[in-house]
């Protein structure tokens, strides 16, 4: 140990490639670490938020308007939403076809296999 490190607060050390230690390695009873490890495996819970419709929306059209790059990155993901604002959405997509004579969006739910 040299003597800047022994200056330093207990616990402390001085990183040097002449001594690679693992004391920045965390433990395996370290929590971080087991979340981390199970977020990136899938297993571990998700984290979720809860936002106002109206936020989220405009933030959505924004982002279309402006051709963001991220939206694609999320495009295929699932998004929770309340029953009757599907029905509504299903309603309104079934009205838009026909005043426009176009296929829309196919709102039906997907059941997981």
């Amino acid at each position: 140990m040299s003597n800047f490190d022994q200056r330093l607060q207990a616990g402390w050390r001085v990183w040097s490639e002449d001594d690679p230690s693992d004391c920045d390695t965390p433990t395996r009873s370290d929590p971080r670490w087991l979340r981390e490890l199970d977020q990136i495996a899938g297993t571990g819970p998700k984290k979720t938020r809860s936002v106002p419709i109206k936020l989220l929306t405009r933030l959505l059209l924004s982002a279309h308007r402006c051709n963001s790059a991220w939206l694609d990155d999320f495009a295929d993901d699932v998004v929770v939403i309340d029953a009757d604002l599907h029905e509504v959405l299903l309603a309104f997509e079934k009205f838009q076809q026909e005043s426009t004579g176009q296929d829309g969006p196919n709102l039906t739910p997907r059941v997981a296999a």
